[in-house]
């Protein structure tokens, strides 16, 4: 192994791109293993806030790269990783060798492909890492897509930012996989705002699918609170996102996704009628409830 990729095992200093829900956690826990962290994020807000919790603020990507070893982006999509890395101040701008990119954001498959390769041109590696909370292991687990060395390099600074974390191969199988995990979330959540509705249109206290069968739907297609439970880009917004990539990808491969294409339209419906204060998918109950003429029932 030569010196470079060696030195990386032992990364010390880490910037974060995106302090919001997944970048604090990252934050406090890179921060809780003894790394020195930089920051940046577009909303001022968070980068005081990260630096309240120990973390140095950069004005810009390109002033990440250049204080640090390596960098994860944690970013809300496809448009915001793009501006990271070719924007003004960007981390093209300032990424060298032997320098680590792992990006965690959900994108586009060809995403990652295209920032693999700029990254290649400026001598830094780069991994994609998109991660979930939401399997039915407890904890926070990355998909990594990248070449084998790559992943071994960052492995450490990956046991770090996820509890458990796999390679599923080259870029970009880690995002494929991803957006697959994404496409049986947002099914499950769609049927059970169906069956929710569907029993308590005829009559019946749907809570007696969780009470007497022991089912895990969620407390919120009960009570009507739709509050989201995810700062910035909340639960609906992503998988109505998400979807949209699945089947972008989809379509180019001639893939047949006939179920995904109709819960993607029932996640459009729902954005529609969400507040501005309400991201959580289950808001899908007021898609459901329109259906049925029973909008007044949460009012």
């Amino acid at each position: 192994m030569d010196s470079d990729r060696q030195s990386r095992l032992f990364m010390r200093a880490i910037g974060i791109i995106g302090v919001g829900y997944i970048g604090s956690e990252f934050l406090d826990r890179l921060l809780a293993d003894g790394y020195d962290v930089t920051v940046f994020d577009v909303d001022d807000e968070k980068v005081d806030h990260a630096g309240q919790r120990g973390a140095t603020a950069a004005d810009s990507p390109a002033e990440v790269a250049g204080e640090t070893d390596a960098v994860v982006m944690a970013l809300p999509g496809t448009p915001e990783v793009e501006a990271t890395l070719e924007g003004d101040d960007g981390l093209l701008d300032a990424l060298g060798d032997g320098q680590l990119v792992v990006d965690v954001t959900t994108t586009r498959p060809e995403t990652s492909e295209v920032a693999e390769e700029m990254c290649d041109e400026a001598g830094a590696d780069f991994v994609e890492a998109p991660i979930t909370s939401a399997a039915p292991r407890e904890g926070y687990h990355m998909m990594i897509g990248g070449t084998e060395e790559r992943y071994e390099a960052a492995a450490d600074l990956l046991d770090t930012l996820c509890d458990d974390h796999t390679r599923v191969g080259p870029i970009p199988e880690g995002t494929v996989l991803k957006l697959g995990l994404q496409m049986r979330y947002a099914g499950h959540a769609a049927l059970d705002a169906e069956i929710v509705e569907y029993a308590r249109d005829n009559g019946v206290d749907p809570e007696l699918f969780n009470d007497f069968f022991g089912m895990d739907i969620w407390e919120q297609y009960f009570t009507g609170d739709f509050s989201q439970d995810i700062e910035g880009l909340g639960g609906l917004a992503i998988w109505h996102k998400d979807l949209g990539y699945a089947r972008e990808f989809a379509r180019e491969n001639d893939t047949a996704l006939p179920l995904n294409g109709v819960v993607h339209e029932a996640y459009k419906a729902a954005t529609r009628r969400a507040g501005e204060d309400e991201g959580h998918a289950a808001t899908l109950v007021k898609y459901w409830t329109a259906l049925n003429d029973a909008e007044d029932r949460y009012e």
